[in-house]
């Protein structure tokens, strides 16, 4: 079960709330009473305005009005729902009807919640607050979920060029464990292990290298079919291993 973090007075003070009303004296009672409560409020006097001012600077929450000229709520609220920028936008529906057909036209229409007039502040505040509380939550899991990308990402980027590392070494290791198996032929066979197809000679400390190889393979091998995204500084340490093989097989 996900939890959402409780909203903090920081969190209240930068909260930018858009009142939308076509009365002067609506609005104006609106912004006192929640620039009280800590809000900061920006009010417009018409649909088309409102939808002027998200086009520029989205606000935290709006306030909209049910009932105006030319742009009713409704319209406002299909124009605001239709549009990616402003789609996710917290919209607290105000009315004067508390018919149970407008609430269910607001709520079918993309409000978050609603408050009839005359309008109780304390349960508007604690109706503003839960939104910008599931708002906080919401950005919260984005964020989280948008860093778990960036590591599977980066994990699976790892193991693709750790498995081509691997394709490489698997043939190294095939080829020294060839060269082993001649530096311990039988007496009075000609020794492999002595010299290699030049004519150079091999280094005796091959096969330590080689087991250390091999036990250094098995330690990568268990880590990507676990899970497990390899040690960088072990994945250095390998490749130096297989210079020096490479050198003393040379």
């Amino acid at each position: 079960m996900t939890f959402l973090a409780p909203l903090t007075q920081a969190d209240t003070r930068m909260a930018t709330i858009l009142v939308v009303d076509d009365m002067e004296a609506n609005r104006a009672v609106l912004a006192r009473r929640l620039e009280k409560f800590g809000f900061e409020v920006i009010s417009v006097s018409s649909g088309a305005a409102a939808l002027a001012h998200v086009a520029k600077a989205l606000p935290d929450i709006i306030l909209l009005d049910y009932m105006m000229p030319q742009m009713n709520g409704i319209e406002v609220l299909h124009e605001l729902r239709g549009n990616f920028a402003t789609q996710e936008v917290p919209v607290i529906m105000v009315t004067a009807r508390a018919e149970a057909e407008v609430t269910i036209e607001a709520l079918e229409a993309g409000a978050d919640d609603y408050v009839t007039k005359p309008i109780d502040f304390d349960v508007l505040r604690a109706r503003i607050e839960t939104q910008l509380t599931k708002c906080k939550g919401a950005h919260q899991l984005k964020r989280a979920n948008a860093a778990l990308d960036e590591r599977v990402t980066l994990r699976s980027m790892a193991l693709a060029d750790l498995e081509g590392e691997l394709a490489q070494e698997i043939k190294l290791r095939q080829a020294l464990e060839r060269q082993l198996a001649n530096m311990s032929a039988l007496p009075g066979e000609p020794q492999a292990s002595e010299t290699n197809g030049a004519g150079r000679q091999i280094s005796p400390a091959l096969p330590a290298m080689l087991a250390e190889m091999e036990e250094r393979f098995d330690s990568f091998f268990a880590a990507i079919t676990s899970g497990r995204t390899p040690n960088l500084a072990q994945m250095a340490e390998f490749k130096s291993l297989i210079a020096r093989c490479r050198r003393g097989a040379a």
